[in-house]
């Protein structure tokens, strides 16, 4: 402990409590002979989930770039992380009018293709967690409340995608498919994203098999069997 408080220049109770943090999350643990601390094997777990998602990110590009090349419309891969989707990666339409969505960006999951897509195929007790009870509304399409979602929810995982109509932004429409690991389980999600004036309901047809054929690919690359 002296020795930790040296180094990081803390007084003994802030370390004490960083240590039993650290500790009771498996973080670090301690030798019962010698006591001194140790790195602890939940690390390895946190890691593996990096390094399983750098492998959607990896595995995907090329069928992103794909996607982005057939429908001329933005594409986004994102994952969920707690209530909100993340993008970790992107591909841009070339045209004038376009999204200009960065990696890293973060939206509710619930009012989103990639989060609804994603929230559909998760299990019942995860899916309620990642609905917030109270919904902000930021277009007159926004489901109104978590009942509304879950219901919603039913549909998408039925027909196997999701649209955002304008549920998000104003004049934006998505539309997402769900990605899922060899164990089964949704990890990611593909979006194709673009202004309503473009993304039309025939258009939109169009891009729904693309788009769940694209999803398939990448799920069969990370292992997944129907």
């Amino acid at each position: 402990m002296q020795e930790i408080c040296e180094k990081l220049d803390l007084n003994k109770s802030t370390a004490h409590g960083i240590i039993n943090t650290l500790k009771h999350h498996g973080l670090i643990e301690q030798d019962p002979e010698t006591q001194k601390y140790r790195l602890g094997l939940n690390l390895l777990v946190l890691g593996s989930k990096v390094l399983n998602r750098l492998d959607v990110r990896t595995i995907a590009a090329p069928i992103l770039k794909e996607v982005c090349a057939k429908t001329d419309e933005t594409v986004h891969l994102g994952i969920l992380d707690g209530i909100e989707v993340v993008y970790i990666d992107k591909y841009e339409s070339s045209q004038s009018m376009r999204l200009f969505t960065k990696i890293g960006t973060r939206y509710p999951a619930y009012c989103t293709g990639i989060g609804k897509a994603m929230l559909a195929f998760m299990p019942t007790e995860e899916q309620i967690k990642s609905i917030p009870d109270e919904l902000n509304r930021f277009t007159e399409y926004t489901l109104k409340d978590k009942k509304e979602v879950i219901e919603h929810l039913k549909k998408v995982k039925q027909q196997g995608y999701a649209i955002d109509d304008e549920e998000n932004m104003e004049g934006l429409r998505c539309v997402g498919a769900p990605i899922f690991d060899y164990s089964g389980k949704v990890v990611a999600a593909i979006s194709v994203a673009g202004p309503s004036i473009r993304m039309t309901k025939d258009k939109i047809h169009e891009i729904i098999d693309i788009l769940r054929e694209a999803a398939e690919e990448i799920s069969k690359r990370l292992g997944y069997q129907k």
